[in-house]
């Protein structure tokens, strides 16, 4: 398995995935057609084989088809039988509630998946 880099553009996030079970989505998400930016990822960490998987989410804002595929993203991971462990490093702003509060909703919706919250400043 190969690892994934994707370069962030004005619509979509950076993407890096390595085959040792490190995760990083770094940006904005509004991509014109989510299935085609985000179904490949999800297809790519089905095949993941790894320990423990560390996904760091630092996400600047997310338009409502993408924080759809992000969950179906992480459910596929939670579900991947090849990885025993999962932590999400959720990134956010010290004043973005939105984005705090998508984090909270994902952790009750993915209860085997450990959540740490990061709040920060100027993280983008």
């Amino acid at each position: 398995m190969n690892s994934l880099v994707i370069q962030k553009t004005d619509s979509t996030p950076e993407i890096s995935f390595s085959q040792k079970g490190e995760l990083k989505i770094i940006g904005r998400s509004l991509p014109e057609d989510v299935h085609k930016f985000y179904d490949p990822l999800i297809e790519w960490v089905k095949k993941l084989e790894a320990d423990t998987a560390k996904v760091d989410l630092k996400l600047e804002y997310l338009n409502t088809s993408s924080t759809k595929k992000l969950l179906n993203l992480l459910i596929a991971l939670d579900e991947n039988s090849n990885v025993n462990e999962v932590i999400v490093n959720w990134h956010y702003e010290f004043d973005d509630i939105e984005m705090e509060d998508l984090g909270g909703i994902y952790q009750e919706e993915l209860t085997r998946i450990k959540f740490h919250f990061i709040e920060g400043v100027d993280i983008f």
